[in-house]
């Protein structure tokens, strides 16, 4: 593995805050983490951080309630599959450079997503474009979320709780066989995921403080703005 101890650290810390916020603020744990980790090392992304947000939010769900589960979000589950497909094309056709562009631009589409409050209908057509939106998302840029997440956003935290880690959990498994098939996860790969456990198992046990202290319209600008700066600077690295 090519990392150093320094970028290690550096990596570990970047997941640990991302965990910290998803439990904490209840979203935001790849929308933090990834941009922080393509500054440190964009081998972090997408391969490391979605098998490590995969794991974060198997952890998530054990503590959900079952009975809350919106059966509706199979048609979001439907869209991964054509979005996550597409992903795995676009991957095998980007250059590195391409792919750190193309991964700022996502990242501030997410942001634009999340931070919007733009409401969109909950249907099946709707629920099924955002799933493969989703699927794309994930799988070049670690952070498939916001597309789903906004077509929950109006749900109560118990269905969200639910709802959205199974969705992503999900969408995780897929994107993992997907990057695995096109050569982005392997055994270097894997060995940085490694890296990230101990920050993500530390932000999430410390995310009950932050749930208790941090209300989520206080959080929201600071998660949303962190993300944004993430992402322009890598853009900017690339571009300049």
């Amino acid at each position: 593995m090519h990392v150093s101890p320094a970028q290690a650290g550096a990596a570990s810390a970047a997941m640990a805050l991302g965990a910290w916020v998803q439990g904490g603020v209840g979203f935001g744990s790849a929308l933090v983490a990834a941009p922080l980790l393509v500054l440190v090392d964009a081998s972090f992304v997408p391969g490391p951080i979605t098998v490590v947000s995969t794991l974060l939010n198997l952890l998530i769900i054990r503590a959900a309630d079952a009975a809350a589960f919106d059966r509706e979000v199979r048609w979001s589950l439907a869209g991964l599959v054509p979005g996550t497909i597409a992903a795995g094309a676009t991957l095998l056709a980007l250059s590195s450079r391409g792919l750190s562009i193309a991964f700022g631009v996502l990242v501030i589409l997410a942001v634009v997503l999340t931070g919007t409050g733009w409401t969109v209908v909950k249907r099946p057509s709707t629920l099924f474009g955002a799933g493969v939106l989703s699927g794309f998302m994930g799988t070049v840029s670690g952070i498939g979320g916001p597309p789903v997440a906004l077509l929950y956003q109006h749900e109560s935290g118990r269905t969200l709780r639910a709802t959205l880690p199974r969705y992503f959990l999900a969408g995780g498994a897929i994107t993992i066989v997907t990057l695995a098939v096109v050569g982005r996860l392997g055994r270097e790969e894997l060995l940085q995921a490694v890296v990230l456990v101990p920050g993500m198992l530390i932000g999430l046990a410390g995310s009950p403080w932050l749930a208790g202290h941090v209300d989520r319209r206080t959080a929201r600008p600071f998660v949303l703005s962190l993300s944004t700066v993430a992402a322009v600077s890598v853009l900017l690295k690339e571009l300049l």
